[in-house]
């Protein structure tokens, strides 16, 4: 209700200077939205109206595609895989998969795709330090060998999303070849943001998790790392309206200006600030901001 209430609270403004900004519902994207927002309200004379937190990457992506609201930050592997016409190919290479993305936008729906930030949102697998430091298993195929060994007598914590998304559990599986063993490991479905405490208090060995969450390093938990690349690249852009670009062009340097200062460690900081120490989204974003000289 809420989010519907927000999109119709914009829709149908008429000037030609009003740029809505919005979000999807999780922490990283509000802040990115809140980037958005305050570098437009320094360095424009446009209207900026506030618009963050309206709801999933459709109901974003459908509401820039008509005009709805003016601007969101899109992940490029979430770009790739779930707007139509969706890919099941991966591309592994960031910039490769961002040109094919912003091609694609220009072409099919007349969005233009800006600057890309560097960090990768990905799913991760997460494990217990001291389960990896008995077991060795550093690598996502390291997992596989030691699962194919029959070492299934070890919990493996996850959303009920991931355990059944092609992408996901059975996608990995299937990909470094521990499938068939894949039903024997003792498998929970928690709530995604539960799994990084579960496994950094004892309650699992492993867990499924996502990169930039700060919780993997608060619980202070091992990454394993996805050697052949299984899991798609997911840097965030601004997807934004085309002729709301073209109408209102002061927008796009202000916005490609926030992207390439994004690194994992600054992003993961950021994060950490919001969902761990409770700070105010927007005050965070207008600091960091201020902090790198864009407003």
């Amino acid at each position: 209700m809420t989010a519907t209430a927000g999109c119709t609270s914009v829709s149908g403004i008429g000037a030609t200077n009003a740029v809505k900004v919005s979000s999807m519902r999780f922490t990283e994207d509000i802040v990115l939205g809140y980037m958005a927002l305050e570098s437009l309200r320094a360095n424009t004379s446009l209207t900026v109206l506030d618009e963050t937190g309206l709801g999933g990457v459709t109901m974003n992506f459908r509401a820039v595609d008509n005009s709805e609201v003016t601007l969101y930050w899109l992940y490029t592997g979430g770009a790739w895989a779930t707007i139509p016409p969706k890919h099941d190919r991966v591309i592994p290479d960031a910039e490769k998969l961002y040109r094919a993305v912003k091609r694609e936008f220009e072409r099919v729906y007349d969005l233009q795709y800006l600057n890309r930030a560097p960090f990768s949102n990905t799913y991760v697998l997460v494990a217990d330090p001291q389960w990896v430091e008995q077991t060795g298993v550093k690598t996502m195929s390291d997992f596989a060998r030691y699962v194919d060994g029959g070492n299934t007598d070890f919990t493996v914590v996850m959303g009920p999303e991931f355990q059944q998304r092609s992408d996901g559990w059975p996608g990995l599986a299937k990909h470094y070849g521990f499938e068939k063993l894949r039903g024997e490991l003792n498998v929970r479905n928690v709530g995604p943001s539960l799994t990084y405490q579960i496994a950094g208090q004892g309650g699992a060995e492993v867990g499924m998790g996502f990169s930039t969450n700060p919780k993997i390093r608060k619980y202070g938990l091992e990454t394993l790392e996805d050697d052949e690349r299984f899991f798609p690249i997911y840097n965030p852009a601004p997807l934004v309206d085309g002729e709301a670009l073209d109408a209102m062009p002061a927008m796009r340097e202000p916005l490609n200006a926030i992207g390439p200062t994004l690194d994992t460690d600054t992003i993961v900081r950021l994060n950490d600030l919001v969902s761990l120490q409770g700070r105010d989204p927007q005050n965070v974003a207008r600091e960091y901001l201020r902090s790198e000289g864009l407003i």
